[in-house]
């Protein structure tokens, strides 16, 4: 998981938002709010808010880790409108628009589904029961619209799995517990093998840079690309060439699924691995990607 970075909607569709809420908000109790909240957003794509929801959703498709990929396994595509402070739990954000983010459907009905932890004065964590009002009202879950999901878990390159950040909080610990255990991060084996996929996609792809990069001529430049790179059909200058292939691998990474293993390359291995301290050497810029 990494922090998202936020968009604004247009006026028009928080004033659609913002009236179904208020409607939510007015209920005499925690109940009839949390009913009313479903009902809502069961018919969220009516005529009357098709074109509200075309926006939300499309505005958290330009919002995602990468190309409609879920923002909490960084793995699957993102098809689901997901609360992350869950509309039974807190009907009070069911349609606020910095509640949402696009996830998909294994981590939002699979796994997140209705498992809702909040904390107490104490930063102590408590589990909620679905129909009963949380006994306190701080969610206990990374927000990834408002935290850095990466202050709080840091991928392990060894075990290619999330481990806590020592520096925490009594009150922070318990929300990165909550998140990978509602999550399942470090359990789902098709994760943990996809993250050690990424980060050798990841170092094979600036150790073919830095050969690019090095190359003497044109052609041993061309030498060195796949098939499916066609750049060499451009007639570019052999600076020229490795420039606009610089450009390229950026963009490549920057999209690339798991991202943050790339981040964690660049704040940990980049300093720990004598083999990634040798690359980025050579493109310094890539510890700006």
């Amino acid at each position: 998981m990494i922090q998202l970075t936020n968009k604004e909607l247009s006026d028009d569709t928080k004033a659609h938002l913002n009236q179904i809420q208020k409607g939510i908000d007015s209920e005499a109790d925690f109940a009839l709010q949390a009913e009313k909240a479903q009902k809502a957003w069961k018919s969220k794509g009516n005529a009357d808010g098709k074109q509200a929801f075309e926006e939300v959703k499309s505005t958290l498709k330009e919002m995602c880790v990468s190309t409609e990929v879920c923002n909490y396994c960084e793995q699957n595509e993102a098809m689901d409108i997901e609360h992350i402070a869950p509309k039974s739990f807190f009907p009070n954000h069911a349609f606020v628009w910095e509640n949402y983010l696009l996830a998909c459907k294994s981590c939002n009905t699979g796994y997140k589904l209705d498992h809702c932890y909040v904390l107490d004065q104490n930063g102590l964590s408590h589990k909620s029961k679905r129909g009963i009002e949380p006994t306190h009202k701080t969610h206990c879950f990374i927000n990834p619209r408002e935290e850095d999901p990466n202050y709080f878990l840091i991928f392990n390159s060894l075990t290619s799995k999330y481990i806590l950040n020592h520096k925490l909080t009594q009150s922070e610990k318990e929300k990165a517990k909550s998140t990978l255990e509602i999550l399942k991060l470090n359990e789902r084996p098709a994760l943990v093998e996809a993250r050690k996929s990424a980060a050798k996609y990841f170092y094979r792809t600036i150790k073919e840079l830095t050969e690019i990069l090095n190359a003497k001529d044109l052609a041993e430049l061309k030498a060195i690309l796949n098939p499916y790179d066609k750049i060499m059909d451009k007639k570019l200058s052999l600076l020229e060439t490795k420039e606009e292939l610089k450009v390229i691998f950026k963009k490549e990474i920057q999209i690339h699924q798991h991202p943050s293993v790339w981040y964690a390359i660049k704040k940990v291995d980049s300093k720990t691995d004598d083999k990634w301290k040798a690359l980025f050497d050579q493109v310094p810029e890539a510890l700006h990607w």
